[in-house]
Protein backbone atom coordinates (compact mmCIF):
# COMPACT_ATOMS: atom_id res chain seq x y z
CA UNK A 1 0.00 0.00 0.00
CA UNK A 2 1.04 3.58 -0.71
CA UNK A 3 1.64 6.11 1.11
CA UNK A 4 -0.82 8.30 -0.59
CA UNK A 5 -3.07 5.48 -0.21
CA UNK A 6 -2.91 5.35 3.22
CA UNK A 7 -3.33 8.62 3.65
CA UNK A 8 -6.46 8.49 1.61
CA UNK A 9 -7.61 5.94 3.55
CA UNK A 10 -6.78 8.03 7.46
CA UNK A 11 -9.08 10.92 5.97
CA UNK A 12 -11.67 8.72 5.10
CA UNK A 13 -11.89 6.95 8.44
CA UNK A 14 -11.40 10.34 9.82
CA UNK A 15 -14.28 11.99 8.23
CA UNK A 16 -16.36 9.15 8.97
CA UNK A 17 -15.91 9.28 12.77
CA UNK A 18 -16.35 13.19 12.88
CA UNK A 19 -19.45 12.23 10.99
CA UNK A 20 -20.72 9.74 13.98
CA UNK A 21 -24.23 10.70 15.45
CA UNK A 22 -23.49 11.92 19.03
CA UNK A 23 -24.74 15.09 21.24
CA UNK A 24 -26.87 17.38 19.58
CA UNK A 25 -25.93 20.92 19.57
CA UNK A 26 -29.17 21.88 18.56
CA UNK A 27 -31.71 23.34 21.52
CA UNK A 28 -34.25 20.71 23.50
CA UNK A 29 -37.65 20.87 22.92
CA UNK A 30 -38.24 22.48 26.24
CA UNK A 31 -36.10 24.60 28.31
CA UNK A 32 -32.95 22.88 30.10
CA UNK A 33 -32.04 23.41 33.55
CA UNK A 34 -29.02 25.27 33.33
CA UNK A 35 -29.45 26.68 36.96
CA UNK A 36 -29.29 25.00 40.27
CA UNK A 37 -31.26 28.01 42.24
CA UNK A 38 -34.58 26.76 44.02
CA UNK A 39 -36.92 29.68 44.84
CA UNK A 40 -38.01 30.48 48.66
CA UNK A 41 -41.51 30.03 48.05
CA UNK A 42 -40.87 26.12 46.38
CA UNK A 43 -38.82 25.53 49.56
CA UNK A 44 -41.50 26.52 51.45
CA UNK A 45 -43.81 24.31 49.69
CA UNK A 46 -41.57 21.05 49.93
CA UNK A 47 -41.27 21.55 53.43
CA UNK A 48 -45.11 21.43 53.84
CA UNK A 49 -45.61 18.22 51.70
CA UNK A 50 -44.94 14.39 52.40
CA UNK A 51 -43.54 13.08 49.60
CA UNK A 52 -42.75 8.80 49.03
CA UNK A 53 -40.68 7.83 46.59
CA UNK A 54 -39.49 4.45 45.46
CA UNK A 55 -36.37 3.55 43.85
CA UNK A 56 -33.06 2.10 43.30
CA UNK A 57 -29.77 3.58 42.25
CA UNK A 58 -30.12 6.92 40.35
CA UNK A 59 -32.59 7.50 42.67
CA UNK A 60 -29.92 7.88 45.56
CA UNK A 61 -27.78 10.17 43.16
CA UNK A 62 -31.40 12.56 42.80
CA UNK A 63 -31.18 12.31 46.59
CA UNK A 64 -27.76 13.20 47.01
CA UNK A 65 -28.18 16.29 45.24
CA UNK A 66 -31.46 16.78 46.92
CA UNK A 67 -29.14 16.48 50.32
CA UNK A 68 -26.74 19.19 48.62
CA UNK A 69 -28.97 21.79 47.38
CA UNK A 70 -30.92 21.83 51.02
CA UNK A 71 -27.58 22.28 52.59
CA UNK A 72 -26.31 25.02 50.09
CA UNK A 73 -29.64 26.52 50.81
CA UNK A 74 -29.72 25.69 54.86
CA UNK A 75 -32.99 24.51 54.31
CA UNK A 76 -33.79 21.84 57.09
CA UNK A 77 -35.95 19.14 54.50
CA UNK A 78 -36.30 16.04 56.26
CA UNK A 79 -35.31 12.71 53.83
CA UNK A 80 -35.27 9.44 55.36
CA UNK A 81 -35.39 5.74 54.14
CA UNK A 82 -38.06 4.04 55.34
CA UNK A 83 -41.17 1.52 54.13
CA UNK A 84 -43.60 2.97 56.65
CA UNK A 85 -46.18 6.05 56.57
CA UNK A 86 -44.30 9.29 57.06
CA UNK A 87 -44.81 10.59 60.58
CA UNK A 88 -43.23 14.01 59.16
CA UNK A 89 -42.97 16.25 56.50
CA UNK A 90 -40.10 15.61 53.88
CA UNK A 91 -39.13 12.94 51.53
CA UNK A 92 -39.69 9.33 52.60
CA UNK A 93 -38.13 6.43 50.48
CA UNK A 94 -37.38 3.18 49.90
CA UNK A 95 -35.74 0.43 47.52
CA UNK A 96 -37.94 -1.51 45.57
CA UNK A 97 -37.43 -4.72 43.71
CA UNK A 98 -34.74 -6.26 41.72
CA UNK A 99 -32.24 -4.46 39.03
CA UNK A 100 -33.12 -6.16 35.91
CA UNK A 101 -36.55 -7.07 36.89
CA UNK A 102 -39.00 -3.91 36.19
CA UNK A 103 -41.64 -5.93 37.30
CA UNK A 104 -40.49 -6.86 40.52
CA UNK A 105 -40.03 -3.18 41.40
CA UNK A 106 -43.58 -2.04 39.96
CA UNK A 107 -45.33 -5.53 42.02
CA UNK A 108 -43.18 -4.14 44.99
CA UNK A 109 -43.77 -0.40 44.54
CA UNK A 110 -47.76 -1.58 45.25
CA UNK A 111 -47.54 -3.64 47.85
CA UNK A 112 -45.79 -1.36 49.61
CA UNK A 113 -48.35 1.33 49.26
CA UNK A 114 -50.97 -0.94 50.16
CA UNK A 115 -48.81 -1.65 53.45
CA UNK A 116 -49.24 1.57 53.98
CA UNK A 117 -46.13 3.37 53.12
CA UNK A 118 -47.52 6.24 51.47
CA UNK A 119 -50.49 6.67 54.22
CA UNK A 120 -50.86 10.63 54.96
CA UNK A 121 -48.58 11.42 51.85
CA UNK A 122 -49.05 14.00 49.35
CA UNK A 123 -47.07 12.66 46.10
CA UNK A 124 -46.00 9.35 45.88
CA UNK A 125 -43.18 8.76 42.70
CA UNK A 126 -41.82 4.99 41.11
CA UNK A 127 -38.86 4.92 39.36
CA UNK A 128 -37.32 2.24 37.54
CA UNK A 129 -33.39 2.12 36.77
CA UNK A 130 -31.90 2.21 32.82
CA UNK A 131 -30.59 -1.30 34.39
CA UNK A 132 -34.63 -2.33 33.98
CA UNK A 133 -34.18 -2.25 29.82
CA UNK A 134 -32.19 -3.45 27.33
CA UNK A 135 -31.95 -4.45 23.91
CA UNK A 136 -34.17 -7.56 24.29
CA UNK A 137 -36.81 -5.09 26.56
CA UNK A 138 -40.57 -5.76 25.72
CA UNK A 139 -41.08 -2.09 26.62
CA UNK A 140 -44.57 -1.74 25.63
CA UNK A 141 -44.98 -4.56 28.23
CA UNK A 142 -43.55 -3.14 30.79
CA UNK A 143 -44.74 0.79 30.36
CA UNK A 144 -48.07 -0.80 30.55
CA UNK A 145 -47.99 -2.72 33.61
CA UNK A 146 -46.37 0.40 35.10
CA UNK A 147 -49.54 2.60 34.42
CA UNK A 148 -52.18 0.25 34.81
CA UNK A 149 -50.29 -0.17 38.26
CA UNK A 150 -50.12 3.31 38.90
CA UNK A 151 -53.98 3.93 37.62
CA UNK A 152 -54.64 0.74 40.05
CA UNK A 153 -52.95 2.97 43.01
CA UNK A 154 -54.70 6.40 42.41
CA UNK A 155 -58.07 4.93 42.49
CA UNK A 156 -57.11 2.91 45.63
CA UNK A 157 -55.49 5.44 47.47
CA UNK A 158 -57.26 9.10 46.22
CA UNK A 159 -55.76 11.67 48.94
CA UNK A 160 -52.01 10.68 46.95
CA UNK A 161 -51.20 12.15 43.88
CA UNK A 162 -49.26 8.99 42.29
CA UNK A 163 -46.78 10.59 39.37
CA UNK A 164 -45.30 8.58 36.79
CA UNK A 165 -41.02 8.98 36.00
CA UNK A 166 -39.65 8.20 32.81
CA UNK A 167 -36.43 5.63 33.13
CA UNK A 168 -32.91 7.00 33.43
CA UNK A 169 -30.55 7.14 30.08
CA UNK A 170 -26.94 5.64 29.45
CA UNK A 171 -24.48 7.15 27.49
CA UNK A 172 -23.05 5.49 24.29
CA UNK A 173 -20.08 4.15 23.18
CA UNK A 174 -18.09 6.41 21.05
CA UNK A 175 -14.58 6.66 19.15
CA UNK A 176 -13.12 4.47 16.80
CA UNK A 177 -14.44 0.96 18.52
CA UNK A 178 -18.10 2.74 17.80
CA UNK A 179 -16.75 3.21 14.25
CA UNK A 180 -15.70 -0.34 13.91
CA UNK A 181 -19.37 -1.71 15.05
CA UNK A 182 -20.77 0.79 12.47
CA UNK A 183 -18.39 -0.34 9.95
CA UNK A 184 -19.40 -3.96 9.88
CA UNK A 185 -23.08 -3.53 10.75
CA UNK A 186 -23.38 -3.36 14.50
CA UNK A 187 -24.87 -0.80 16.81
CA UNK A 188 -22.30 0.30 19.31
CA UNK A 189 -23.14 0.06 22.91
CA UNK A 190 -26.10 1.48 25.05
CA UNK A 191 -27.90 2.30 21.22
CA UNK A 192 -30.31 -0.54 21.26
CA UNK A 193 -30.91 -0.41 25.45
CA UNK A 194 -31.80 3.50 25.31
CA UNK A 195 -34.07 2.90 22.30
CA UNK A 196 -36.06 0.54 24.81
CA UNK A 197 -35.88 3.17 27.40
CA UNK A 198 -37.55 5.38 24.60
CA UNK A 199 -40.28 3.46 23.83
CA UNK A 200 -40.84 3.29 27.39
CA UNK A 201 -40.53 7.17 28.08
CA UNK A 202 -42.81 7.52 24.88
CA UNK A 203 -45.48 5.69 26.57
CA UNK A 204 -45.29 7.42 29.92
CA UNK A 205 -45.42 10.99 28.06
CA UNK A 206 -48.21 10.28 25.75
CA UNK A 207 -50.34 9.29 29.28
CA UNK A 208 -49.29 11.37 31.42
CA UNK A 209 -47.23 15.06 30.22
CA UNK A 210 -50.59 16.65 29.84
CA UNK A 211 -51.95 15.61 32.70
CA UNK A 212 -49.45 17.07 35.10
CA UNK A 213 -48.20 14.05 36.77
CA UNK A 214 -44.56 13.06 35.09
CA UNK A 215 -41.18 14.13 36.02
CA UNK A 216 -38.95 13.71 33.23
CA UNK A 217 -36.09 12.54 34.58
CA UNK A 218 -35.07 11.20 31.08
CA UNK A 219 -35.49 14.78 29.54
CA UNK A 220 -33.70 16.60 32.31
CA UNK A 221 -30.22 13.69 31.68
CA UNK A 222 -30.22 14.38 27.99
CA UNK A 223 -29.92 18.42 28.52
CA UNK A 224 -26.82 20.06 29.30
CA UNK A 225 -25.90 23.63 28.87
CA UNK A 226 -28.49 24.49 26.22
CA UNK A 227 -27.94 21.18 23.89
CA UNK A 228 -29.81 18.04 23.61
CA UNK A 229 -27.88 14.67 23.97
CA UNK A 230 -29.28 12.30 21.21
CA UNK A 231 -28.11 9.65 18.96
CA UNK A 232 -29.84 7.77 15.51
CA UNK A 233 -29.87 4.11 16.45
CA UNK A 234 -32.52 1.80 14.76
CA UNK A 235 -33.99 4.07 12.79
CA UNK A 236 -34.74 7.48 15.12
CA UNK A 237 -33.52 9.90 17.15
CA UNK A 238 -33.50 8.94 20.27
CA UNK A 239 -32.55 10.82 24.12
CA UNK A 240 -28.67 9.44 25.53
CA UNK A 241 -27.30 10.53 28.53
CA UNK A 242 -24.89 13.70 28.35
CA UNK A 243 -21.60 12.38 29.21
CA UNK A 244 -20.11 15.11 31.38
CA UNK A 245 -23.52 14.69 33.64
CA UNK A 246 -21.89 11.27 34.60
CA UNK A 247 -19.42 9.08 36.42
CA UNK A 248 -19.59 5.80 34.42
CA UNK A 249 -22.08 6.36 31.95
CA UNK A 250 -25.34 5.94 34.03
CA UNK A 251 -24.71 6.72 37.46
CA UNK A 252 -24.90 10.85 38.02
CA UNK A 253 -22.03 12.86 39.40
CA UNK A 254 -22.16 16.13 41.39
CA UNK A 255 -23.20 18.06 38.21
CA UNK A 256 -26.11 15.88 37.35
CA UNK A 257 -27.14 15.17 40.58
CA UNK A 258 -27.57 18.99 41.63
CA UNK A 259 -29.69 18.89 37.75
CA UNK A 260 -31.44 16.33 38.32
CA UNK A 261 -32.31 17.37 42.04
CA UNK A 262 -33.24 20.74 40.65
CA UNK A 263 -36.06 19.29 38.32
CA UNK A 264 -36.96 16.75 41.00
CA UNK A 265 -37.83 19.51 43.38
CA UNK A 266 -39.39 21.58 41.08
CA UNK A 267 -41.72 19.01 39.75
CA UNK A 268 -42.38 17.80 43.56
CA UNK A 269 -43.25 21.22 44.76
CA UNK A 270 -45.81 21.98 42.02
CA UNK A 271 -48.07 18.55 42.49
CA UNK A 272 -50.89 19.29 44.24
CA UNK A 273 -52.38 17.05 46.53
CA UNK A 274 -55.38 14.52 45.22
CA UNK A 275 -54.00 14.90 41.23
CA UNK A 276 -55.32 11.93 40.32
CA UNK A 277 -56.37 10.31 37.27
CA UNK A 278 -57.78 12.31 34.49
Amino acid sequence: MTLTNIRIRYLLVAATMLALPGCNQSKLEEPVITSTQISGSEWQGLEKKRVVFGHQSVGWNILNGVERLAARDRVNLDIHEQRMAPAIKGISHFSIGKNGDPLSKIDDFAAAIDAGAAQGAEVALMKLCYADFNADTDASQVANAYIASLESLAQRHPDISFAAVTVPLTTVQTGPKAWIKGLIGKQPTGYLDNVKRAEFNKLLRERYLSTGRLFDLARVEAGSAGKFCRVEADGQMVEVLCPELTTDGGHLNERGQEQVATAFLDFVSSVTAKQVSR
